[in-house]
């Protein structure tokens, strides 16, 4: 049990996130079309942005879908683990 709190203490927000997006879209309960609002409240937007400061990346494109979202956690995983 301390292990799994361990791993969920050094994963960043957005890997929950993500996870949590994927499980939705997978039974349905979300869409990639759907508004992003759909998905994150103020607090998750608030690390998500504190998240993207931390890791060096700048959206060119406005994240408005449940698509855009998902494009920029595929972002954040490749520079996560480009970061050295």
């Amino acid at each position: 049990m301390l292990r799994e709190i361990q791993s969920r203490i050094k994963e960043p927000h957005y890997v929950e996130l993500r996870d949590a997006v994927l499980a939705r879209i997978k039974s349905g309960k979300l869409t990639e079309g759907m508004p992003v609002s759909a998905v994150l409240d103020s607090l998750d937007t608030v690390e998500l942005t504190m998240e993207l400061e931390e890791l060096g990346i700048e959206t060119t494109v406005p994240i408005n879908s449940v698509g855009d979202l998902l494009w920029l956690f595929k972002a954040l995983d490749l520079r996560r683990h480009r970061k050295p």
